[in-house]
This record gives C-alpha cells, structure tokens and sequence, in this order.
C-alpha cells in the first residue's frame, strides 16, 4: 500500500482516510482525536520524530493486525449510523469500564494506599472523570444525536433551539478536552500505567483497564471530532442554504 500523505495533512484527516493507521498513531503516542487538528508535521515534532521519515513508515506500512480489521471506516457510513454505532459500543463500554474501575480501585485503595499513597488521587481522578463522562453520555443520548439524525431526514421540520448545533458540539468538544487532561493525571499518577513488579492481580487489572479505556476514548473521540461533528454542521449549512426553509435566529 502506498498512501498519499503530506507534513501539512492534519493527523485527524489521516486518521479519517486512512483508519488503519490508527494503532499506529497510538503505538507512536500521536494524538489524533483532541489534537486531531495538528498537522502531521507538527505531530512528529512533538514526539521527536523527523517528520520526513514518518511520511515514509506510514505510506507503505502494512496495517492487517486483528485491532486493525476491528476499526470500522466511519467515514463512510451515515450521521444516524454513526451515531448508533457510538452509543451501541463506546459509550456502552466505557460504562462497564468505569463501573468495574471503580470496584478496582476500593480494593486497591484498601490494600495499597500506604504502598503508593497516589491510588488515592488515582481513586478521585477516576471517580471525577467518570461523573464527567456519564453527564456527557447522557447530552450526547439526549440532545446532540437526535439533532443529528433530524438534520439527516430532509422531510423533518426543524424544531428545538433556535440556535446553531456547532454550540452543543463546542460543548462536548470541551468536554473531549477536559477528558484527554484526566487522563493525562492519571498517567502522572501511574508511571504512564505500569503497576509495580510485586503489584497484585488486581492492581495490574485496574491499570490494564485503564489502558483499555483510554484507547477505546481516543477512538470514540476521533470518530466524533474528526467525522461525525463536521458531518452535523455540514449537515446543518446545506438546510440552511435550501430556499424558503426557516433559519433559526442567530446567537451573537
């Protein structure tokens, strides 16, 4: 495979074209869903890469690992399907991941604290970041998904705020930010998730699961910021610019 990609391509541009490369991006630590906007160049700067020779890699790389077939291409399926898919896998397993993180983490708060006294700001950030993030599921389920598949059904009169929906997107992308600096804490809190050499089965499954987590939300967040969250404003320009149809008021 040889793919076509520049220093000024932005990494979420790549990660949308080419999804494969993705477990790629997260083996080399590139950022391609809250920093989905840098461009590739500035992305091999950042983790001391020259940017000519990571043209190179990715072009010709060979992506047919299992993780690689599992990524779905987004870019080509509907605002309604793509919705559904979010709600149907990450947000359904980012509740079951949180749900068992926190279990995880009494225990190993009880047992470990005065070992690494940090488990217990590991403890608060997580119990922090999940109240977050189920707010956030829950505005997504709500509000901004049923405006998307609204936007797609060109017969349905558009009801609800008079308002752009880029400002419940500049909401949840300020989310998706806040989100990425937790886990950045936790990372600080847990050597980058490596538990101790003597550390417990639970321990290293607390810290496995976080890992898992965060992989599976760069993922989440990349197929909206990057794909779905364009889709809706674009969604959005086109019914504004048919004639006739009723504009809702502007926001100054």
């Amino acid at each position: 495979m040889n793919r076509e990609l520049t220093v000024d391509m932005t990494v979420g541009q790549i990660a949308k074209a080419h999804p494969d490369l993705i477990p790629e991006f997260e083996r080399l630590g590139i950022d391609y869903c809250c920093g989905g906007a840098q461009t590739l160049g500035v992305a091999a700067a950042a983790i001391g890469l020259d940017a000519s020779a990571l043209i190179r890699e990715l072009s010709i790389l060979q992506s047919d690992g299992p993780e690689t077939k599992a990524i779905i291409d987004c870019a080509s399926i509907t605002m309604t399907e793509l919705a559904d898919h979010i709600e149907s896998t990450h947000h359904v397993f980012a509740r079951e991941a949180l749900d068992r993180l926190e279990n995880l983490l009494v225990k190993c708060v009880a047992a470990h604290n005065k070992d690494d006294p940090r488990l217990l700001d590991l403890q608060l950030t997580v119990a922090a970041l999940t109240e977050d993030m189920h707010d956030h599921f829950i505005r997504e389920e709500r509000v901004l998904f049923p405006w998307f598949r609204r936007l797609e059904r060109d017969t349905e009169i558009q009801g609800g705020p008079p308002w752009s929906v880029r400002r419940p997107i500049d909401c949840m992308i300020h989310d998706h930010d806040d989100v990425g600096e937790a886990f950045a804490r936790i990372h600080a809190l847990t050597d980058d998730l490596t538990p101790p050499e003597d550390a417990c089965s639970t321990w290293k499954e607390c810290y496995g699961l976080l890992g898992e987590l965060e992989r599976d939300t760069h993922m989440h967040i990349h197929k909206e910021n990057n794909i779905l969250f364009p889709a809706g404003i674009e969604a959005e320009k086109r019914r504004r610019d048919v004639p006739g149809r009723r504009r809702p008021t502007p926001v100054l």
